[in-house]
């Protein structure tokens, strides 16, 4: 492993306006898109950046949402449309924002042993298309609901997964029964045959498959090359509190993605978490490579607006179709009052990163690299196309 040299640790504290909150308490759950949290930990960048921080392992995503909401966390990774939703009123009590990305891809679609048999007794190599080729004809020829289980009902595996079925003329809410599991407790519950599909992140799909109790069907670049996933989210009121920390924070995790951004690196990272326990789980027999996890910047850490914008219109969609939202019309705040692309901004200037200089971008057409105008250089931007 590459540890950070003395140079590369250079002090930015006296870069950044004077930290409001010392001692920050944050929630992770265990996966392996956690590294940077793990990393800035491990390696002293919070200590760097002059924050005492606790690290907290939770158990479930609406565990995390909560202990933010009410400031038990300080901060954690967390799905996207948590945040996006919060400024809706959707299963939050006050408006969440970011200013982070934490990383792209990672996650999978995962199908019991028993339906793996099914839906491909030949074992061929399954494409976004023949996989659900595959599956529309199995759902075709049983009566009873296959239990499909996310980590959140507003995660980025639940809306590859209705994105994929929908595209492919799959109903999501016909003979499908959906379900929310933790990551965690995903290989258990199929074990037990409570499931017969997951969608989660990595090592859960790799080790279900390890442990041959499932089998991965779909990775989600499959369905969404390099697509958004976790955010750092924290509430409005403690941003407004603690401009200062946020930015501290933020310096110290742009740090880890930074360092990760290396294969070696990266790796390494993960073999960090099995070293350190962090996970509870044996990552040696698993292909760590899978999930293709990102943490280039600013391509994987900077809050792109048109992102929001896909996890926003996702949201709305499942409120009214499958949540059946019957109170007054869903709230919808500008998309700049979630995602503070200014707070980003004004941060990674200081660790020269290149920065776009639009906050939107196209997303999910690019079957090759591509390039978009930055404030340093022109940024290679990494392929997005879906449906692969």
């Amino acid at each position: 492993m590459k540890t950070p040299t003395t140079s590369q640790k250079a002090n930015l504290a006296s870069a950044f306006p004077a930290a409001e909150k010392h001692a920050l308490t944050i929630g992770f759950i265990p996966l392996l898109d956690c590294v940077p949290i793990i990393v800035a930990q491990e390696f002293g960048f919070f200590e760097e950046m002059g924050l005492d921080v606790t690290l907290s392992c939770e158990s479930s995503w609406a565990s995390i949402r909560d202990k933010v909401q009410f400031g038990l966390l300080d901060a954690a990774p967390m799905p996207a449309g948590i945040v996006l939703a919060s400024a809706m009123k959707l299963g939050a009590t006050q408006p969440m924002v970011t200013a982070m990305g934490l990383g792209l891809n990672g996650n999978a679609m995962t199908v019991s042993t028993k339906l793996w048999e099914q839906l491909n007794p030949s074992g061929e190599t399954f494409t976004s298309q023949t996989a659900a080729q595959a599956l529309r004809a199995y759902l075709a020829s049983v009566e009873g609901p296959v239990n499909v289980a996310s980590v959140h009902t507003y995660s980025t595996h639940h809306f590859l997964l209705r994105e994929w079925l929908a595209h492919f003329n799959i109903d999501p809410d016909s003979k499908l029964k959906q379900h929310v599991v933790p990551p965690p407790h995903m290989i258990d519950a199929m074990q037990r045959g409570v499931i017969d599909i997951f969608c989660a992140g990595e090592p859960w799909n790799s080790l279900a498959q390890a442990q041959q109790i499932g089998h991965t069907l779909l990775s989600s670049h499959q369905i969404w090359e390099n697509a958004p996933d976790k955010v750092l989210g924290v509430t409005r009121r403690w941003h407004d509190a603690n401009p200062a920390s946020h930015q501290r924070l933020i310096a110290a995790l742009l740090k880890a993605c930074l360092w990760l951004d290396n294969h070696e690196n990266k790796i390494a990272g993960f073999m960090l978490l099995n070293k350190l326990n962090y996970l509870n789980a044996d990552l040696s027999g698993i292909d760590l490579n899978f999930g293709q996890h990102c943490f280039t910047s600013p391509e994987a850490t900077f809050p792109w607006l048109s992102q929001a914008q896909w996890f926003t219109e996702h949201i709305r969609a499942l409120s009214e179709r499958v949540l059946a939202n019957k109170s007054a019309p869903l709230n919808q705040p500008p998309l700049t009052e979630t995602y503070l692309t200014e707070t980003y901004r004004t941060v990674a200037e200081k660790l020269n990163i290149n920065l776009p200089i639009q906050n939107t971008k196209t997303e999910g057409t690019h079957a090759d690299s591509w390039q978009l105008s930055g404030t340093i250089q022109r940024i290679n931007m990494l392929p997005d196309l879906k449906f692969k």
